[in-house]
């Protein structure tokens, strides 16, 4: 089978940053993450304390995620592929005046030169769905998360983009394959059907999260309520958006594996 190569973003990050983080929804799916990594014990809050902890971010794009850890008081390793969001990455955590030991290359390519290193967290986001062999990459990830260690993986899903086109009446993309004639840029070359990723993940431990992110937003009738009503769509995405249908539902899903200890 032919493949298309991994893709980077290196030729189109401006477009990558106005269509991710300056709209709704890119806020509302970093907000769902850090909730979650959050309420799984990487963030402190008044009745908890938290232990510093080695993480990896794998695909750091514009560095959101790694900041943030990093704000919380964990020791980040970021890889980024493509050159240009590297460097605002960087120009992020030194004004927010953190550390980030920042890497401009594949991640199979920095798994493969550091298999002595072992991390508690390994985060990858929004990534898994530019990959040309998926499975491959799942396996590359566990390499370097140390046993009892925790994947947080989120995957474009391609059930909610069947469920989107129905909505919107687009019968004849849909009867090619969800294929479109001509690629949209920031369309995901390759969607996951959830149960192939869960069925990967599971070979290497045990799923204990998993959520829906944007599990209604995008199907809204009325999307001026995406800026006028925002707080709202988060609260109830929050609300609801761990358990079925709403999962199966969500543009991306949001999943955590804790590696085996045997």
């Amino acid at each position: 089978m032919m493949y298309k190569p991994d893709q980077s973003f290196t030729d189109i990050a401006d477009k990558f940053a106005d269509n991710i983080y300056k709209t709704t929804k890119g806020r509302l799916r970093l907000a769902v993450l850090q909730h979650d990594l959050a309420q799984l014990g990487l963030a402190a809050s008044n009745d908890r304390h938290i232990e510093s902890c080695a993480i990896l971010d794998v695909g750091a794009g514009l560095g959101h995620m790694s900041v943030w850890l990093a704000q919380q008081g964990h020791r980040l390793t970021a890889v980024e592929v493509a050159p240009n969001l590297l460097d605002t990455a960087k120009a992020f955590a030194q004004s927010a005046g953190v550390s980030v030991d920042f890497h401009c290359m594949p991640a199979q390519d920095y798994v493969a030169q550091n298999l002595d290193k072992q991390f508690d967290w390994v985060v990858c986001h929004a990534v898994l769905e530019w990959i040309a062999q998926p499975q491959l990459f799942i396996e590359c990830l566990f390499k370097v998360l140390k046993p009892g260690g925790k994947l947080s993986i989120m995957f474009f899903n391609n059930r909610a983009k069947l469920i989107g086109n129905l909505l919107y009446g687009n019968f004849d993309y849909i009867s090619n394959g969800l294929k479109a004639k001509k690629q949209v840029r920031l369309n995901p070359n390759y969607p996951q059907e959830p149960q192939q990723v869960y069925t990967w993940l599971e070979a290497y431990g045990e799923i204990v999260h998993k959520r829906g992110v944007r599990s209604f937003h995008d199907y809204m009738l009325d999307r001026s309520m995406w800026q006028s009503h925002f707080e709202q769509i988060v609260e109830n995405e929050l609300a609801v958006s761990d358990t079925e249908p709403f999962i199966s539902m969500g543009k991306y899903i949001h999943v955590v594996v804790e590696k085996n200890t045997d």
